[in-house]
């Protein structure tokens, strides 16, 4: 911690807020909520904002996130080799699928669709990207959780766990199961865990090493995907295998 910049860190911090809160906060509201002086919230803010990392709207002086966060997150997301590695094979699955395909890959103890392609049918589910979350909450996760060393399996569910449906498992000792069956079979199977009337299949990318950190996944509507369980996820299996091959794994 002695090498870090207190001021670059609170810069950080603040802009993490606007992640899962309000598109928009004014300078009280963001002093509430991160108990810093008005202030220092205000100097940090016009400093971001000459940056373009906040921007703030002329009528309400409310600050919302600019648009250098977005060309950098672009700029992220073209330049990360499992993006451009996977994006043909997301789209072969689509394409044969017609369901919603995804990339997800584990950062530190959580996990991100950094690639996704939606099911071009009227019926579907929008898969909500480029945001993280807990490594037990969805099928994609949790198969580079269960393939991960289990000192990770402690990390990631030492912190309070969300119970996003009535099905979701929140015991710990059921997850572990979980996790251990998925490690035993190579692959998750799920429905109404993160979202009621959802179903995913994933299979994990193994890399040379046998380590896994990112996964593929297919989200559909669960009365349209069950019936396909079996078709869908042999055609998984098959193209996260040639994947595994490709990077390396033997």
């Amino acid at each position: 911690m002695e090498h870090y910049l207190t001021s670059v860190q609170k810069c950080c911090t603040l802009l993490k807020v606007f992640i899962n809160g309000n598109k928009e906060w004014g300078v009280t509201d963001l002093s509430k909520e991160l108990q810093w002086s008005k202030g220092a919230v205000h100097k940090m803010l016009s400093t971001l904002e000459s940056e373009g990392f906040i921007k703030q709207n002329p009528q309400t002086k409310l600050y919302s996130l600019g648009y250098t966060l977005l060309e950098l997150g672009n700029k992220v997301k073209h330049d990360d080799d499992w993006v451009s590695f996977s994006r043909s094979y997301l789209q072969q699955l689509a394409e044969l699928t017609k369901e919603s395909v995804c990339l997800c890959i584990r950062d530190h103890r959580d996990a991100i669709y950094v690639d996704k392609l939606d099911s071009p049918l009227p019926i579907r589910f929008i898969i909500d990207a480029y945001r993280r979350f807990p490594l037990y909450a969805t099928s994609a996760s949790r198969v580079i959780l269960a393939f991960s060393p289990e000192e990770m399996w402690d990390a990631a569910l030492e912190e309070p766990i969300t119970a996003f449906t009535e099905q979701s498992l929140t015991d710990l000792s059921e997850i572990r199961s979980r996790l251990e069956l998925i490690r035993s079979r190579g692959y998750e199977i799920s429905s109404n865990m993160r979202n009621v009337g959802v179903t995913g299949i994933a299979a994990p990318i193994y890399q040379a090493d046998g380590s896994v950190n990112a996964s593929i996944s297919l989200i559909g509507p669960s009365d349209r995907m069950e019936p396909n369980v079996d078709r869908w996820l042999s055609a998984l299996l098959q193209m996260t295998k040639e994947m595994s091959r490709l990077v390396g794994y033997k």
